[in-house]
């Protein structure tokens, strides 16, 4: 499932779905996606009652605890970029980018060869649709892709062995009978090849210049492994500040009590997650609970049952720090909650304002009125985070230098 991704809560835990539904009906676990609150009340259609609009003096429902003495731990290896990392994510940018070059020493393809070809499927003589494509990456020994993994009909690359390189050849192949195409399930067809080139992958060893100027935009090898140090430390540096943020709210919330919901609130988030889910995956008449079922293995009572455990939990810490916005007199900031809902609109790819509000509450006024509670959420978990006492566990390496001494 694809939703749209926002991180714009006070970091709040992430809560799958339908966690514990064991993912997609094959068990495989994939196409499920974790869905954190702010995202809960994705697409305005068809919500009855905005959670926004339920009125309460949060003092009613929180008691606060000291929860401006907090302390936290962090891996300190956690946030360490190695040359090892680099290396690795080097690979990992070489794989994905299909970084291939020709391989002058070879003219004749062999089993197990990558190669760089041009082709086109014909049906009784005629060119079908999806069968052409040019400058196409093929393993040979996998009869795959070997930038993405996925695999071709049997016996594809087959008809390529023995090919000398600017030779075209035609090569008979028949499509499964569970082929996805009503038009070329079980059907023979025919592949006219042209091998452009056989390939080999290019390593980092194997790196130049002129090859990284070429595909990533750097004038050198040594400017090149510079960018990707700078990206995976700027990563770094977020994913420390977000863990910091993530315990902060884990301590704050255990700090504090959250006696009882407002009434109705926890009902109205479920009614807008469940109207915001149907307009995304059911818009086209989808029968919602034959959806759920198909997709999830859940029955619809199954679903909002798992939705409300974990909307309640989100709920717990909205509130927390909703009573220390109160308790902290934070004001609000007109300019910085601009800037705040700039970042949103920008990195969650919405057309403007109104639209993001659109996507959190039944209206664009509801929407706001959501987002600028949140927004004050943030500040405080800023506020706390600002004071925490954190403690950098030593690597293993520093513990064990530190032992012998």
């Amino acid at each position: 499932m694809k939703r749209k991704s926002v991180t714009i809560l006070i970091c709040c835990a992430a809560l799958s779905l339908v966690a514990g539904c064991g993912g997609t009906k094959d068990g495989s676990g994939t196409d499920t996606e974790a869905v954190s609150l702010e995202e809960s009340t994705e697409s305005g259609t068809g919500f009855s009652t905005a959670s926004s609009a339920i009125t309460y003096n949060v003092d009613d429902y929180v008691t606060l605890g000291d929860y401006m003495d907090v302390e936290i731990t962090l891996n300190e290896a956690d946030y360490q970029v190695t040359d090892e990392k680099v290396n690795e994510y080097v690979d990992q940018m070489l794989v994905y980018s299909g970084a291939y070059v020709p391989d002058e020493s070879k003219t004749v393809v062999e089993a197990g060869d990558v190669v760089d070809v041009n082709y086109v499927g014909k049906k009784d003589g005629v060119a079908f649709d999806g069968g052409t494509a040019e400058n196409q990456i093929i393993d040979t020994g996998s009869n795959s892709s070997p930038s993405t993994g996925s695999g071709y009909i049997e016996g594809f690359s087959d008809g390529l062995i023995g090919v000398s390189v600017g030779e075209t050849v035609d090569w008979d192949v028949t499509f499964p009978e569970d082929y996805q195409s009503e038009e070329l399930k079980g059907q023979a067809v025919t592949f006219t090849f042209t091998v452009n080139h056989i390939v080999k992958a290019v390593t980092r060893e194997s790196l130049d210049d002129s090859y990284v100027k070429e595909n990533f935009g750097t004038d050198t090898v040594e400017a090149f492994y510079a960018d990707v140090r700078s990206f995976l430390e700027q990563q770094a540096q977020q994913g420390r500040e977000a863990d910091i943020r993530s315990k902060v709210i884990e301590a704050v919330v255990a700090k504090c009590t959250v006696n009882s919901f407002p009434e109705g609130l926890v009902e109205a988030r479920l009614e807008e997650y469940v109207e915001g889910f149907k307009a995304q995956y059911c818009s086209d008449g989808t029968d919602f609970s034959e959806f759920l079922m198909s997709n999830y293995n859940v029955t619809e009572e199954e679903f909002r049952s798992q939705n409300k455990t974990y909307l309640e939990q989100n709920l717990t810490e909205e509130l927390v720090f909703e009573a220390i916005v109160k308790n902290e007199n934070i004001a609000f900031d007109q300019e910085e909650y601009d800037t705040y809902i700039a970042n949103i609109v920008s990195n969650g790819s919405f057309a403007s304002e109104e639209a993001l509000y659109e996507n959190y509450g039944p209206d664009v006024e509801s929407g706001k009125a959501y987002l600028q509670k949140v927004y004050l959420e943030n500040e405080a978990c800023t506020l706390i985070a600002d004071h925490a006492k954190i403690t950098e566990a030593a690597t293993d390496t520093e513990a064990a230098a530190s032992t012998e001494e």
